[in-house]
């Protein structure tokens, strides 16, 4: 049996349309996928269709669709922070059907396959928490990628250490499956806890590692066990920036979707290190902190941000 193992699309649709036909073309029975289809780029409806078409495919809810029942509740009228610009954009275009499906994915599924092997799959575990001395989130993947250059059998190594941690074996073992398939951080990875494997595909429509390509993870169960493979996929970028920049997602959230493109482009994670300054900024005008940033502080942030992504460029 091989399954395609796919997540966080973020409206990304012509990466998952490369990423299906490679899975399709390495003729697999399966799609696992493991939530944030919509927000950020300009298909939310494409993405939708497509999942809602798919034979054979197993979804969970991603942090990104958990937003769709506040929006369905609430007022429009009050719609004005810049922040969420783009986020209500995307409510408005998605399609009735689309906001149905999504809007009622499982949080988390358990899957029981013919070969006597048992899938977890969510999001993101609540109760996995990056160890500061790891490069597990993709902000500090970022930051330690620029000090010191390392590889991604390097990157599985420090992901293994991780999940074979004593906090992470305990939350581990509760969980009654072989496998356990998550996504979130943007970062492809897998290893074991013991003898379960943990599987992480990567951001098919957002890749924050320092490559440019969609990923997604084939698991093929064989009568030995599990072999993983690990792929990318090239696409057309130039095609999903400029479509982003046409669209009305752009118009109405300028500084989120210019940090979307410059994360596309570089692959590389941006919003870590926008929303510490925005952090700062707040802090230092006594602003509440917690909530949404102000109009204010978020143009301020953002005007901050280019300068210093300018000097960067210029050093480099």
């Amino acid at each position: 049996m091989r399954i395609a193992i796919i997540s966080d699309v973020h409206g990304n649709y012509p990466a998952l349309v490369k990423v299906i036909e490679d899975a399709d073309a390495n003729n697999v029975d399966k799609f696992i996928f493991a939530g944030d289809y919509i927000f950020d780029f300009s298909f939310p409806n494409e993405v939708a269709r497509l999942l809602m078409g798919l034979e054979n495919a197993h979804i969970v809810k991603g942090n990104k669709e958990g937003y769709l029942n506040n929006l369905i509740n609430s007022d429009p009228d009050g719609w004005t922070d810049k922040q969420l610009g783009s986020l209500y954009q995307t409510f408005r275009e998605l399609s009735p059907d689309a906001v149905v499906f999504l809007n009622n994915l499982d949080e988390e599924i358990h899957i029981q396959l013919d070969t006597g092997h048992s899938i977890y799959a969510v999001h993101y575990p609540k109760n996995f928490k990056s160890s500061p001395k790891t490069n597990c989130s993709s902000s500090n993947f970022h930051k330690k990628m620029l000090e010191s250059p390392f590889t991604h059998g390097e990157f599985l190594s420090d992901f293994n250490d991780l999940t074979n941690s004593e906090e992470y074996k305990t939350f581990v073992n509760q969980i009654d499956a072989d496998i356990i398939i998550f996504g979130h951080n943007h970062l492809q990875a897998y290893g074991y806890c013991g003898d379960k494997l943990i599987i992480n595909p990567g951001s098919c429509g957002q890749p924050l590692d320092f490559n440019t390509a969609a990923p997604y993870t084939i698991l093929e169960i064989t009568g030995d066990g599990f072999n993983i493979t690990e792929k990318r996929v090239e696409y057309d970028i130039d095609y999903v920036v400029n479509q982003l920049k046409q669209s009305a997602l752009y118009e109405k959230g300028i500084i989120w979707s210019e940090l979307v493109i410059l994360s596309l482009k570089m692959s590389r994670d941006y919003f870590g290190m926008f929303f510490e300054l925005a952090r700062e900024i707040e802090a230092s005008k006594n602003e509440p902190q917690g909530g949404l940033f102000s109009d204010s502080t978020w143009e301020e942030a953002y005007e901050v941000f280019k300068k210093r992504q300018e000097i960067e460029n210029r050093v480099v």
